[in-house]
């Protein structure tokens, strides 16, 4: 097949063999493509500075017929979001919506939305929005693009909006009122009406204008835990970039 270009996000990185690395990016055409770029641990010159993972890069890669792995070919860094690095929390919360983009990429209507709004979260965190809104905002954001958002909207038994506390049934991405909720249930996590109106919101808003949610402690304690179990009920496992979240500790890095 010939060359294709695209502008992409590397995802992930790792060793392949003596001197190549396999690349994982997202692109906003091709959606989640694995590469093999060769020599790229020996020859300084031909992928320089463009393989960290988050950087935003023009690339240049060839499709193998009835292979997994393509070829990188060139690759030319656009920005390469240094400030993430310097700061635990940010990189941890730009790490889980880039691993969370990479899983749930699938429809190809799609491709572009959550390309783009991958490309906003990891623009705003650069740029020192507060990480645990972006991370909470943005978590839910990809999971309504990729067709998994919950139905948060109404009560699942009566049919109408909470006015007080209600509760989240995970498994069914569904909303119980507090007058709803049968007694004893387990599977129900906790959620108070101010959370439940952050992540409405966060389903709806633009994605430039994801920046202006804040989302308090307890509003970001209860969203990222029940992120965290909605998205283990999709992917049948942990995203691995939250151990890196749960590292960091609650006060490291939050500046």
């Amino acid at each position: 097949m010939p060359p294709q270009k695209t502008t992409a996000i590397v995802i992930r990185t790792r060793d392949y063999g003596e001197a190549d690395r396999i690349v994982t990016v997202l692109s906003p055409e091709a959606g989640r493509l694995t590469l093999v770029a060769l020599n790229a641990r020996k020859s300084q010159r031909r992928f320089r500075n463009c393989l960290e993972p988050l950087s935003l890069v023009r690339l240049t890669y060839t499709e193998k017929p009835h292979r997994d792995l393509g070829r990188l070919d060139t690759c030319e860094l656009i920005e390469a979001h240094a400030d993430l690095r310097r700061n635990l929390h940010r990189l941890g919360a730009a790490a889980c919506l880039a691993e969370l983009a990479g899983e749930i990429i699938g429809a190809q209507d799609k491709l572009t939305d959550i390309f783009r709004a991958l490309e906003t979260a990891l623009s705003l965190l650069s740029q020192g929005v507060p990480p645990d809104s972006i991370l909470c905002s943005f978590l839910i954001r990809l999971l309504v693009l990729a067709g998994y958002g919950p139905r948060w909207q109404r009560c699942q038994v009566c049919g109408r909006p909470p006015s007080g506390a209600l509760w989240l049934n995970v498994n069914e991405g569904t909303v119980i009122c507090q007058s709803c909720r049968p007694s004893n249930d387990g599977r129900l996590y906790p959620l108070s009406f101010g959370t439940w109106k952050l992540m409405v919101l966060a389903q709806s808003l633009p994605p430039a204008k994801l920046s202006r949610l804040r989302f308090p402690a307890l509003a970001a304690r209860q969203t990222l835990a029940l992120a965290r179990g909605f998205i283990r009920q999709i992917l049948g496992r942990e995203l691995k970039s939250f151990e890196f979240l749960n590292k960091i500790g609650k006060g490291e890095g939050r500046g």
